[in-house]
């Protein structure tokens, strides 16, 4: 053993050994820190194994655990060894941090947000909407860079850096602007599933080490009856609605003018949600020549008589598509109030005729809008037990609507989703539907055979024709799916 040229005043003890990366680098080495262990002779402390690498600097240092040499030769031709197969692969073998990584992903994901008034369709199948890349970016930079450290080095992970997650999570219920909570199931599953891209994304692009396993393998990133989808049952529906029809009654005696349009905009919007499964975005981007109304035939309540049918903007999750509800008179209530009815003005607007935000209706649900909060005067927290929030209505029609029995299809249509999307997120939903069907079969009194049909019609699905406009006309729709008619709905 000996030392060359400076390397006795940068190592307490150093040994080269007769393996390199390639035949164009310099061999590999053992050394012993002099700022390392102190307290201990330098024959008891431990070795390290030095790998130089072309254009990376010093190369790649790693500790062998080891005070002895033979056994540190040993170990250190096999990290040689491991470091070749790793380059071969495209690792990043000298290793950058899992901040720098994080930000390299986001960089990448970030060209694929499209302009926001671009469809899917325009922009690629990958493409996002900048709200969903805002997402992205929050949750790793609050949750996953703190979870596994920003100074990490990306190569160090494997799929059990993640073990801890779920429990972690539950434990650091932090946000951005945001008062803390306990997450729910379905958002840590979803964060689940983010997290694995990102890892499938750092093998691709070198970041981090192929593995035959991946993160979270064995967990069930699929909703169960745990992560299923909060929101009404009907008979709390109702109660709801007679509750929020005397929010409305107090709002409306406001003289706050402000105060008086938005909550009438809400009453409304409430109702077209539930009729509808519309998307907060898709109905915050909703101008006049995307709705046309058309009689519905055989309609038994006054509130049935006008179907609707929306085109979605192309901007939107899932691009343009038509959907359908039977709440066209709540589209006419607005219209008949609004000083803003040109075809290309929008419909959920302000005084101004500027466009409402979806934010506009959280911060009306919780109280921090212009209106009483609708959440805590209607109790709803102490008579369901439920964090209810706008997107709520959607679960409840997909949820009513699986329960009265319309086809799969029709509903997933409506709502913009896959039939397969449509089980996997409502599983609970037809489990309580083949109950009631099975009670039925054998002449056993359903559980649920007392519940009150979903007024309004909203059920029952449409297809009407997109240059049928005139509410009042006499145009003739088939109806296919439900159609139920005495749901408390107010006025």
């Amino acid at each position: 053993m000996g030392f060359r040229g400076n390397n006795s005043r940068t190592f307490a003890e150093y040994v080269e050994l007769e393996i390199a990366i390639d035949e164009y680098s310099p061999n590999a080495y053992l050394f012993k820190r002099r700022d390392s262990e102190t307290n201990k002779p330098v024959s008891e402390r431990s070795w390290y194994v030095g790998i130089p690498i072309p254009n990376k600097g010093n190369g790649k240092r790693l500790s062998l655990s080891t005070y002895d040499l033979s056994l540190a030769r040993k170990k250190a031709q096999q990290k040689v060894l491991d470091i070749m197969a790793d380059l071969k692969l495209g690792v990043d073998v000298c290793g950058r941090s899992v901040e720098q990584m994080i930000y390299s992903f986001l960089e990448d994901k970030k060209s694929y947000v499209r302009p926001e008034m671009m469809g899917k369709k325009e922009g690629g199948k990958k493409s996002i909407t900048s709200e969903r890349y805002d997402t992205i970016k929050g949750k790793l930079k609050n949750y996953f860079i703190p979870f596994v450290g920003s100074s990490t080095i990306s190569t160090n992970l494997t799929p059990k850096s993640f073990d801890n997650w779920d429990k972690w999570r539950m434990e650091n219920p932090v946000g951005v602007g945001k008062k803390a909570s306990v997450p729910k199931q379905s958002t840590i599953s979803e964060e689940m599933t983010l997290f694995r891209e990102v890892w499938n994304w750092g093998i691709k692009e070198g970041f981090i080490r192929q593995s035959l396993k991946k993160p979270f393998d064995g967990y069930n990133l699929v909703e169960d009856e745990e992560v299923r989808r909060q929101t009404w049952e009907l008979t709390e529906w109702n109660e709801f609605i007679k509750r929020e029809s005397d929010w409305y009654a107090l709002e409306q005696n406001s003289e706050d003018q402000e105060r008086v349009w938005h909550s009438f905009l809400a009453h409304q919007l409430i109702r077209i949600c539930a009729c509808s499964g519309l998307r907060p975005k898709e109905w915050s981007l909703l101008k006049w020549k995307d709705v046309n109304l058309f009689d519905i035939e055989n309609a038994v309540d006054e509130y049935e008589k006008l179907g609707a049918e929306i085109t979605t903007d192309p901007s939107t999750k899932t691009g343009q598509r038509q959907a359908y509800c039977t709440g066209g008179i709540y589209f006419q209530n607005i219209y008949e109030k609004t000083k803003f009815k040109g075809k290309n003005d929008w419909i959920f607007a302000d005084l101004e005729g500027k466009r409402l935000e979806p934010d506009w209706f959280s911060d009306l649900f919780n109280g921090s809008g212009k209106c009483n909060g609708l959440m805590d005067f209607t109790d709803q927290y102490k008579l369901t037990g439920k964090h209810l929030v706008p997107y709520c209505l959607r679960h409840f029609y997909a949820s009513q609507s699986i329960y009265n029995g319309v086809p799969e299809q029709i509903i997933a249509d409506n709502m913009g989703i896959t039939k397969t999307r449509l089980n996997r997120s409502y599983k609970h939903c037809f489990g309580r539907l083949q109950t009631k069907q099975l009670f039925a079969k054998t002449g056993t009194q359903s559980p649920i055979n007392n519940m009150r049909s979903l007024g309004t019609g909203q059920y029952a699905f449409f297809m009407g024709s997109r240059n049928k406009k005139v509410p009042s006309s006499r145009n003739k729709s088939r109806k296919i799916g439900l159609f139920l008619s005495d749901l408390e709905v107010g006025v």
